[in-house]
């Protein structure tokens, strides 16, 4: 794998978009001024590819394991399951669009919502980047770059008449860049080809990024309007994009927003209170997020794209897993043990949260109050609780994991039992657009044993 270190400066370009969202159909264009910011970086990032959501480790890991064709083994298990998918046939078609949607179609010239055509089509060249990385056969490589290929020569626009557009660039934004990651190296994949996928990335995918991330939604709205997973899904976005690209000042940009931005995506934003103990004391702290008392649905999102968004820095050498004291762990222990079944969380600290309160800025009057946790899709599954176990036992802290530990189990493929962390559309929580907004495969990818 192809091996660069880039060196990192304390005073970085930063790029500023050029004004507020005062078109439905705005593309997110640009100012490249550079601007000075007196913010301290990480003194350097090694790009060693692939180095966002999966490393060469892992693929070892699973070479090992197929090698091996342990029946008994999870990860064997889920070797089979990936190969038996839909999304990881050499014989699958993509289907771009040339302007895709998310949201209100009214005025885009396209009849309705089209982006689950994205979904499908990232999720699928993710899994054949894995199957060819794992297995060594050719086929599968070649029918995931012809995805990437036919997206990036027909694809000009992400629209919508309303802001859930944004959803979109981030969730998908952030597979199409890690699918790209993973081929990045194959020989298969021409220069030509690859230097007009990078561009596509840039031209369609993170000028939307870069344009919610900096102006929060647009006018009218506050800072902390937008819920913490849509920020999430347009940092991993972001990264994936600057760390396939190997563009330094992208990944100091979710660094800075990450560690103190404004907007719902900042740690001490999305985990707005301080870590509690837990009254059970099964574990050492558990702190709510910002989503906690709107709906489990979108708390436990919440927890697996900072997740997956750790998980690209952590292979990239940034440490968001152990930022503030291993702060998002408060997160996702809290998260998990109200929500891994049975249910038996007999008490949950919530401490009230008012969202958009009058004299935030917001218009609308939408304002709500939380009071208590949500049990509005209590139990929602998603595919991250293997990958967040993994990291903390193998750093000495599983006994600060006790939660995720048991939602990881519940997940996990265990003799040849079909479960949840399988990712798109293979999953115990849906075959709908929720089942794409991660990556999952985490028994796969990410255990190692009890």
């Amino acid at each position: 794998m192809k091996r660069t270190l880039i060196t990192i400066f304390a005073a970085v370009p930063a790029l500023l978009c050029a004004g507020a969202c005062t078109d439905f159909l705005y593309q997110g264009e640009v100012d490249l001024t550079p601007v000075e910011e007196e913010f301290e970086y990480p003194a350097d990032y090694e790009f060693n590819h692939p180095c966002a959501y999966i490393c060469s480790d892992d693929i070892d890991r699973v070479k090992a394991a197929v090698a091996e064709a342990d029946g008994t083994d999870p990860v064997y298990v889920s070797w089979l399951q990936l190969c038996s998918n839909q999304y990881a046939q050499a014989s699958y078609t993509p289907n771009p669009q040339e302007i895709l949607v998310r949201g209100d179609a009214t005025g885009t010239g396209v009849s309705g919502e089209n982006y689950i055509n994205a979904c499908r089509d990232a999720a699928a060249a993710i899994q054949l980047g894995i199957r060819y990385l794992v297995s060594g056969e050719t086929q599968y490589a070649d029918a995931a770059v012809n995805i990437l290929n036919s997206w990036a020569d027909v694809c000009t626009t992400i629209t919508a008449n309303d802001n859930n557009q944004y959803l979109l660039a981030g969730f998908q934004g952030y597979q199409f860049a890690n699918a790209a990651e993973l081929l990045r190296d194959y020989e298969g994949w021409s220069e030509t080809d690859q230097n007009d996928f990078r561009n596509w990335l840039l031209n369609v995918w993170y000028e939307k990024n870069r344009w919610f991330m900096e102006n929060h939604g647009g006018d009218g709205v506050c800072d902390l309007h937008y819920w913490s997973n849509w920020e999430l899904a347009n940092m991993a976005s972001i990264l994936a994009i600057g760390i396939y690209t190997e563009n330094v000042e992208m990944v100091n940009f979710v660094y800075m927003n990450f560690r103190e931005g404004e907007g719902s995506g900042a740690l001490d934003n999305m985990i707005p209170y301080e870590p509690v103990s837990d009254p059970e004391g099964n574990t050492p702290l558990i702190a709510q997020c910002m989503e906690s008392g709107r709906d489990q649905g979108h708390a436990t999102l919440v927890s697996s794209m900072c997740a997956e968004l750790c998980q690209m820095a952590w292979n990239l050498g940034i440490d968001f897993y152990g930022m503030e004291d291993n702060k998002v762990l408060s997160m996702f222990e809290y998260t998990a043990k109200y929500n891994v079944t049975p249910f038996t969380a007999s008490i949950m600290p919530f401490t009230q949260y008012e969202y958009c309160p009058d004299g935030c800025g917001c218009s609308g009057g939408h304002g709500a109050t939380h009071t208590e946790v949500s049990a509005d899709g209590r139990g929602t599954e998603r595919p991250c609780w293997e990958m967040i176990y993994a990291h903390y036992s193998q750093r000495n802290l599983a006994s600060s994991a006790y939660y995720t530990k048991l939602f990881a189990e519940q997940l996990r493929y265990t003799d040849g039992t079909l479960t949840g962390d399988g990712g798109a559309g293979v999953s115990r929580y849906g075959s709908n657009s929720s089942a794409f907004d991660q990556i999952g495969w985490g028994t796969l990818l990410f255990y190692q044993g009890e």
